[in-house]
C-alpha cells in the first residue's frame, strides 16, 4: 500500500503533462510557412500589408515595438505595439484601434489560441 501513495505524484505529473505538447512554441520555419496560410484564411490580406502600402487597415511592417496611438474607450492613449498589442489586436480588434484607423472596422475572428500565436509570431519575423 505504501508504494502506491508514493506512486500519486508520479501519476498525477504524467498525466497532467500529456497535454502540453500543443502548447509547443512554432519554430521560425513552422512561422514562416503556416503564417501567410493564416494571414490568408482569415482574410487579413485584404486589408493589411507588409510593404507599407495603405489598403484599408494600417500596414504591418515596422509596427512591432513602435509606439501607437490608439483610441480605448474613448480615450487616446500611446501604447508600445508588443507582443500582447498585437495579440488583442487579433482576438478583439474593437477593444482598442489606431488613431488613424479608428472609424474603420476590422472584423472579429474566430481563431484558436494557436492561430493567433503563429500570426502573432508571423507579423513579428515580418517586422525584422
Amino acid at each position: 500500500m505504501n508504494r502506491f501513495y508514493k506512486l500519486i505524484p508520479i501519476l498525477f505529473m504524467v498525466f497532467t503533462a500529456c497535454g502540453r505538447g500543443s502548447n509547443k512554441k512554432q519554430s521560425d520555419q513552422d512561422i514562416l510557412k503556416k503564417g501567410p496560410e493564416l494571414f490568408s484564411k482569415y482574410g487579413c490580406n485584404i486589408c493589411h500589408t507588409f510593404d507599407g502600402s495603405v489598403l484599408y487597415g494600417p500596414p504591418l511592417n515596422e509596427i512591432y515595438m513602435t509606439e501607437i496611438t490608439v483610441n480605448r474607450q474613448g480615450e487616446e492613449q500611446t501604447i508600445v505595439a508588443g507582443r500582447e498589442y498585437l495579440k488583442r489586436a487579433v482576438v478583439d480588434p474593437r477593444f482598442e484601434k489606431v488613431l488613424e484607423y479608428q472609424n474603420k472596422e476590422m472584423p472579429v475572428t474566430f481563431i484558436s489560441d494557436e492561430e493567433v500565436d503563429i500570426l502573432v509570431d508571423y507579423i513579428i519575423a515580418m517586422n525584422k
